[in-house]
């Protein structure tokens, strides 16, 4: 596993500072926002609903006028006599009377443009003398509602020019029988007065609209009166049943707040458009306040982190640096203790633990040194091996010459026993000399026991250069025979497989002999490293491999032991495979 990157406190203090400050600032910011312009919007939609009701109002008060004024006339004896009569001379006569009668009902009613009266042949007479054309739509749906009135957009025309007007059209019923239709009343409002008043009442540059009861725009402040121009259509949106309300709208492009109040009377409905980018300028000041907080807020942030880093985490990174140091086993930096906070105290504990290392390491070197030579010397001192290869080798040439040829291969695989054991004092051989150590030994074993033991091999030809300890496989291999091979009658088998595993080697050393108690060898073996148990209690030998295993590589090595009783044991060793040159031993020459 790969060492995980360096961060340090001071980006993590920076990192955290700067979430504090700038993560509660932008949801409030942005919650601030979004209630701010959905206030807004709401104050705006009140505005706007309290002016539509003015115009409402306004807008009663016109239309019931223009009621007032039509039952007036359709219930004129003047009015009904001269729609009735055939005669051409007398309606002449009545002429100036109506005109009269109508401009009196109109008198100080600056909003009605003019009042026109058709008779059933399809002529009228105009207050304005402008031309009116009535579609026979119009006229069919005014006999429908038998007196009742119905509104339009229309237009009339004075001298050629056009006046966009809101129609009031009637149907005058013969007040001696209702039955009787005598002609048609119509009422001209012009737009220009419905725009007035709502520019009166509603100021400002928003979009204006004014429906009828089949929400066909009437009048709008989209388009000029007197251009001849059709009203443009409204944005589609949620103009519903309510009396009031409002939605959002998109027009050209751009989005609006449509605000709109329904008329009592008739089923009109006042729409006015504001757009949004107006109600959002507020929000927008607010999210520019936000903004500047942020970054003051952060400005704030550096300024703590330098002041920080001065005060705290400068002594901490000069912490760090003496602990690297203390890794390579240098102990000589000492931190300098200023002030009385948790920073002192660490820098005080700092000094006391590095003064205590360099006191501890050196005893357990200077320790170790002593122990590893004491036991190396102990090992390899056991025999004197000058008077043993002077002794054996007198012996051999004396078989040699008495011809007794199996005592002397003996003689001479166990002087090379020793020869390659003792190694000309080093503490380290390789495999192929370990594995010819082994051979020698086996050889005087297999003599000992009339061939009763069969000794086979396994070794990986890539490990024979290896660079291990010496004299690992032969208390190996001993401990097998005499406690796994004799106890059983003398006969089994020994199996030693030597092979790599990763950068380790292995030897593993199994017998079919009469295995022992695992759990009681562990056992020894644990009490012997405690210190509680000697060497020869320890677990038949295996102490001594592990210890000598550990001095020279580590804890990490060592030795596995597995046993089962009546079946045989499995000895493992695992110590690094290196590559290197033992020290060549010199044999004899069979």
């Amino acid at each position: 596993m790969g060492s995980r990157r360096f961060f340090s406190l001071r980006s993590k203090v920076l990192l955290f500072a700067v979430a504090v400050a700038v993560i509660p600032l932008v949801i409030v910011s942005g919650f601030s926002t979004f209630e701010s312009t959905k206030l807004i919007q709401n104050q705006v939609a009140q505005l706007k609903l309290e002016s539509a009701r003015a115009v409402s109002s306004h807008l009663d008060m016109m239309m019931n006028d223009v009621n007032t004024i039509s039952l007036n006339l359709i219930q004129n004896r003047d009015v009904s006599a001269y729609l009735s009569s055939k005669d051409p001379a007398a309606r002449q006569k009545q002429l100036s009377r109506i005109l009269s009668i109508c401009n009196e009902q109109a008198f100080n009613k600056p909003y009605l443009f003019s009042i026109y009266l058709q008779d059933l042949a399809e002529k009228g007479i105009d207050t304005r003398g402008a031309l009116n054309a009535i579609p026979p739509d119009r006229l069919l749906r005014a006999k429908e509602r038998k007196g009742g009135d119905s509104w339009y957009p229309d237009s009339v025309y004075v001298q050629n020019k056009e006046i966009k007007v809101i129609t009031m059209i009637r149907d005058i019923r013969d007040i001696n029988d209702v039955g009787r239709s005598l002609g048609v009343l119509k009422i001209n409002i012009p737009q220009s007065s419905i725009l007035e008043l709502y520019r009166s009442s509603m100021p400002g540059e928003s979009p204006f609209y004014l429906l009828d009861g089949s929400r066909i725009v009437l009048t709008s402040e989209e388009f000029h009166p007197d251009g001849g121009s059709s009203p443009p259509p409204l944005p589609p949106g949620g103009l519903g049943s309510a009396s009031e309300g409002q939605y959002v709208a998109e027009l050209d492009g751009e989005s609006y707040l449509a605000v709109y109040d329904r008329m009592s009377r008739p089923d009109w409905h006042i729409v006015e458009l504001t757009p949004l980018r107006q109600i959002a300028e507020p929000a927008a000041v607010i999210r520019r306040f936000a903004y500047a907080s942020m970054l003051a807020s952060l400005a704030v942030c550096l300024a703590f982190i330098l002041i920080f880093g001065s005060k705290v985490l400068k002594p901490l990174k000069k912490i760090r640096e003496l602990m690297r140091h203390v890794e390579r086993e240098n102990f000589g930096g000492q931190m300098e203790v200023k002030g009385s906070d948790e920073i002192a105290l660490l820098s005080h504990g700092f000094n006391r633990m590095s003064r205590k290392l360099d006191e501890l390491i050196n005893e357990v070197h200077v320790s170790r040194m002593k122990q590893k030579d004491a036991e190396l010397k102990a090992l390899e001192e056991q025999i004197n091996p000058h008077f043993l290869y002077n002794t054996l080798d007198m012996i051999y040439w004396m078989c040699r010459m008495e011809r007794a040829f199996e005592t002397s291969l003996m003689i001479n695989s166990l002087s090379q026993l020793f020869r390659i054991g003792l190694n000309s004092g080093s503490r380290f051989t390789t495999v192929e000399k370990e594995v010819e150590h082994i051979r020698h030994y086996m050889a005087i074993q297999q003599k000992r026991h009339d061939g009763g033991i069969r000794f086979l091999e396994e070794i990986d030809p890539s490990v024979l250069s290896c660079k291990v300890t010496k004299i690992v496989l032969q208390p190996l291999v001993e401990n097998a025979v005499r406690h796994g091979i004799e106890p059983g009658g003398g006969e089994g088998r020994i199996r030693l497989r030597i092979y790599r595993q990763g950068a380790d080697l292995l030897y593993e050393v199994a017998d079919d002999g009469a295995g022992a108690d695992e759990q009681e060898i562990l056992s020894r073996l644990e009490a012997c490293e405690s210190g509680k148990g000697n060497g020869k209690e320890g677990g038949l030998g295996l102490t001594n491999i592990r210890d000598r295993i550990r001095l020279n590589y580590g804890t990490g090595y060592g030795i596995d032991f597995r046993s089962i009783p009546g079946k045989g044991t499995v000895v493992t060793v695992r110590q690094p495979c290196t590559e290197g040159e033992a020290v060549h031993v010199q044999g004899h020459a069979g």
